[in-house]
């Protein structure tokens, strides 16, 4: 029996790798991947960083504050670590919103404004805004003798009777007028006497009521038991004593001494003499240029009454003079 020849091997059939040679090649294979996919992570992070950070805000700020969200950053600026970026994007900062302060209208000692935690603006320095000097009634300029008697007087609305834009201060003043001053200027005081009825009040008279509380005051009185004469003119001397009398001044020691100072004193009815030397010793006097004068018979006029009114209030303490 012949012995046949051993195969000749196959040139173009491939031969299996053994187990050893297949796990020599995935190790290799995985360290060529790691190294590839670190060099690129390396390469694209910088850019990958910044496109997350644009979504959280204002990269100008986390450039100037290292921080975005409130955590702290890298050693360069606008640089923070991804997982401090995936946890900013779950759970962001709330949004402060910082209101424009309020417009300044009166002057307030300058203060540093703190808008947000850690940044201070410039302290806001108010400007005075001027107080206006225009005449409380169109008729009565500021040179006017008995300006600032009538402006005192029209704040504390003591002469809203007269309406708000003319006051015509040098109008004879009537009695029925006089009363509503007084009512007004002092209706906070005691009544001292009773009610009138006086006959040429009748009960549909605009100033009935202060002239019975003129009356009940203290201050006037009828020319009767009947009769008011609301419409009548007054002279000087009849304001003064009824102010010496509602306020119950007290008659200094001389009188006439008092009296004479004035060389027109005479001009007044004895009655009056003791009530106007109260009137003058407390100071109420009419100072519209004529001190050396009394001028009692002469018919008042408004801004006489408001003068002495004005007067009267300083002495009460109603007015700071």
């Amino acid at each position: 029996m012949t012995n046949s020849p051993p195969p000749t091997p196959n040139p173009n059939r491939r031969r299996r790798l053994t187990a050893d040679e297949l796990i020599a090649i995935g190790v290799a294979l995985a360290g060529i991947g790691t190294v590839f996919f670190w060099g690129i992570g390396q390469k694209y992070q910088p850019m990958f960083e910044r496109s997350i950070a644009s979504l959280g805000g204002d990269n100008t700020i986390n450039r100037q504050t290292g921080a975005i969200g409130g955590k702290t950053g890298s050693n360069e600026p606008g640089r923070q670590p991804i997982e401090s970026i995936a946890r900013d994007r779950q759970n962001p900062a709330p949004t402060t919103i910082v209101s424009p302060p309020p417009t300044i209208q009166t002057e307030v000692p300058a203060a540093p404004v703190q808008t947000a935690p850690g940044v201070t603006t410039p302290a806001i320095v108010p400007v005075p805004v001027p107080i206006a000097t225009t005449p409380v009634f169109t008729d009565v300029p500021q040179q006017f003798w008995g300006a600032t008697y009538i402006t005192e007087l029209r704040k504390r609305g003591i002469l809203d009777d007269f309406g708000s834009d003319r006051f015509d201060p040098s109008k004879q003043i009537t009695r029925g007028e006089y009363a509503k001053m007084l009512d007004r200027a002092f209706a906070d005081r005691p009544t001292t006497a009773t009610a009138v009825n006086f006959n040429d009040i009748p009960a549909d008279y605009p100033r009935k009521e202060a002239v019975d509380k003129s009356v009940q005051l203290g201050f006037m009185a009828g020319y009767s038991p009947t009769k008011f004469a609301p419409n009548q003119s007054i002279p000087r001397y009849q304001l003064q004593i009824s102010l010496a009398k509602g306020l119950q001044l007290p008659i200094p020691t001389s009188a006439e001494q008092v009296l004479s100072k004035f060389p027109d004193a005479a001009q007044m009815p004895t009655y009056a003499r003791e009530k106007m030397a109260a009137a003058v010793d407390s100071g109420l006097t009419i100072k519209d240029g004529t001190a050396d004068r009394l001028k009692p018979a002469q018919n008042a006029t408004r801004a006489d009454a408001a003068a002495l009114i004005y007067e009267a209030l300083v002495k009460e303490g109603k007015i700071k003079n």
